[in-house]
């Protein structure tokens, strides 16, 4: 079968158009752009949040609060689209922020299934797991003399891991 002249041209005008809306700020095949796109309100909020910590502003409670009010609007977007990776993310970012570990390392590990070179999700995913090994070190802490041998071995892994970073 032949395709036509006009046939090619009418391809390439699909391409490109296809192209240009992804790419100069039109919409993504990952996350529409819309007017009350609950990803771009919960990125917002995650970024004031952040800057909050930073400086000292929030902590505790009030942090989690903070969180699960962006945790909300990524739940939305989630419901849009549950195959995108930065949606994704960014709601195990918020669910580990809530203190919800388990949800966030699962949805961390789909969101890298769904794109394996993804920085933040690797960095926010190592963090999770550092934080969870944190919550056993004050566990162990507080089983006294009981929970010493298991303290001094869980520490000294932690700074093995920590001195192996400065190799």
């Amino acid at each position: 079968m032949r395709i036509s002249r006009s046939m090619i041209s009418l391809l390439i005008v699909l391409f490109v158009s296809s192209f240009v809306m992804v790419y100069a700020g039109g919409t993504t095949p990952s996350r529409p752009a819309k007017k009350d796109d609950p990803y771009k309100k919960g990125y917002a909020l995650v970024q004031k949040l952040k800057a909050k910590e930073e400086a000292g502003k929030l902590e505790g409670s009030r942090a989690k609060s903070e969180y699960r009010k962006a945790l909300s609007y990524f739940q939305k977007a989630y419901k849009k689209n549950p195959y995108s990776p930065d949606t994704l993310n960014m709601l195990a970012f918020c669910q580990r922020k809530t203190g919800d570990f388990d949800s966030a390392i699962k949805n961390y590990k789909k969101a890298l299934e769904r794109r394996s070179n993804f920085p933040e999700a690797r960095e926010y995913l190592g963090e999770a797991y550092i934080q969870l090994a944190m919550q056993q070190v004050e566990i162990l802490k507080g089983y006294g003399s009981k929970g010493e041998h298991a303290l001094e071995d869980l520490s000294e892994t932690i700074q093995d891991a920590a001195s192996s970073l400065k190799k």
